[in-house]
């Protein structure tokens, strides 16, 4: 495998962030929603999902009595979505959406159209034919359950690369996963696995090729290694990954970095990824074992 690599990233900074940003909307991590206007210390939680005309589908059950549970009218809300970090034994927020818009509840016959007609331009699994809009349909259908769209024209991102604001009109199309690349949970979760069994020394490598400019990526962040557990010192983990790159963060005694990795031939299968990194790992390491 021959590494190519960008001489200037911002290009591909900003796709990474529209990409990152559709994940979020489309139905990836955990989402909370306010009716800041009426009771601003009172989020609920929801799912989501965003629909193919840019407006978002979303399906809660609020506890009776409180303002959204017995609200028929349009109201203003925030909608603050939360991606955490692959590695299951650490707990930190890689990305995050926030977007203000109008919620309108649906009564029960317009629900069912709804959920019958939705097309979005979300990722499923194909290994469990998991979809956000089922995830969605299902809250709605329990016993307290509504479902509602909220409209919105903008969000902000904050992703690992920075803040970003976008229009929802500009992420419907960026990029549309192609059938057989998209990622659901259980693949995402498989292709983290591969990442991690690449090894440290391999992972710790490709940080230092992309820090270098010898590998594609760049470096999205780095700051002191204050606060760190010493636990986690010299070690470098998986923070995120899809079809195109993925999010490490190399953590030594001295500082704390945080890198994208983009996959040469992206995008890819989940099953892929292991193989990739590794090719990339093993044309890296013998430069730097050859070095004084």
């Amino acid at each position: 495998m021959r590494v190519t690599v960008t001489e200037d990233p911002q290009p591909d900074i900003a796709r990474c962030a529209r990409r990152t940003a559709r994940r979020l909307l489309s139905g990836a991590g955990s989402a909370d929603l306010t009716a800041y206007r009426i009771d601003p210390s009172a989020p609920i939680p929801v799912a989501h999902a965003l629909r193919a005309d840019g407006c978002l589908l979303i399906a809660a059950c609020p506890a009776p009595g409180t303002p959204l549970a017995g609200l028929d009218s349009p109201v203003e809300v925030r909608l603050d979505i939360t991606m955490d970090a692959a590695d299951p034994g650490i707990r930190i927020t890689v990305a995050s959406a926030h977007l203000l818009g109008t919620l309108r509840w649906a009564d029960e016959t317009e629900a069912a159209a709804l959920l019958a007609s939705a097309r979005t331009p979300a990722c499923h699994c194909a290994i469990t034919g998991e979809h956000p809009i089922e995830r969605v349909a299902a809250i709605a259908d329990y016993q307290g359950g509504r479902l509602g769209v909220i409209t919105a024209d903008r969000f902000l991102l904050h992703g690992p690369s920075g803040i970003s604001g976008h229009a929802i009109a500009d992420i419907l199309d960026i990029e549309a996963p192609q059938a057989g690349y998209a990622w659901g949970a259980v693949e995402a979760l498989t292709a983290h696995e591969a990442v991690t069994a690449v090894g440290q020394i391999g992972l710790h490598a490709i940080c230092d090729a992309v820090r270098e400019g010898a590998a594609p990526g760049w470096i999205c962040s780095t700051r002191p290694a204050i606060g760190v557990c010493p636990s986690l010192r010299g070690k470098v983990l998986c923070l995120d990954v899809d079809e195109h790159g993925a999010t490490l963060m190399q953590i030594t005694g001295e500082e704390v970095t945080t890198a994208v990795i983009v996959f040469p031939d992206g995008p890819i299968l989940a099953h892929d990824t292991g193989d990739v990194l590794e090719r990339l790992a093993a044309e890296i390491l013998p430069q730097r074992l050859m070095r004084p």
